[in-house]
């Protein structure tokens, strides 16, 4: 299976992140209570592979849209998949699970995946929202909590990219 998240600089895209909390809002300031937010804030995308007999090599860039597009998918994220693929499943002995984004199933994407004679779930069997059935899920968590422990914050994309890879 595969997945991609996103990583924000303000980390406001994780749960208990985005609000505020005090016991006396009348002394909270302004700039707390009306922070503004960038409609597409700058982000870090993360993707990899894994299965139970290992973790692909990531791939990590920024981007600046709402979300990964097929070209981006195809160019950069595929041929990492393709050589996890050759490492750790050279038996054949695998099907590849993608999630149902829409980067994951354009006519691109299935074109290359089928010269590469990867096999993969078609996309009418594909199930929607099985996140306890992937376990991809718990480790974008564990990866974030470590990314963003303590209220980091960073003020560059490349601190950011730095502070994933660590």
């Amino acid at each position: 299976m595969d997945d991609e998240k996103y990583f924000t600089l303000s980390g406001d895209n994780m749960p208990g992140n985005a609000g505020f909390y005090s016991s006396n809002t009348a002394n909270t300031p302004w700039n707390v209570k009306l922070k503004s937010k960038q409609k597409f804030e700058p982000k870090v995308l993360v993707w990899l592979a894994l299965s139970s007999k290992g973790i692909s090599v990531p791939y990590i860039g920024t981007t600046h849209g709402p979300a990964i597009d097929s070209n981006l998918y195809v160019q950069k994220c595929l041929p990492k998949l393709l050589a996890f693929i050759r490492r750790y499943h050279a038996d054949n002995n695998y099907i590849f699970w993608p999630d149902l984004a829409s980067s994951h199933y354009p006519k691109t994407t299935i074109t290359w995946l089928n010269e590469q004679n990867i096999h993969f779930v078609p996309k009418q069997v594909n199930p929607p929202n099985l996140p306890k059935a992937k376990p991809i899920e718990d480790f974008w968590s564990i990866l974030a909590d470590k990314v963003y422990h303590g209220g980091w914050l960073a003020t560059t994309e490349q601190q950011l990219i730095n502070r994933i890879k660590q």
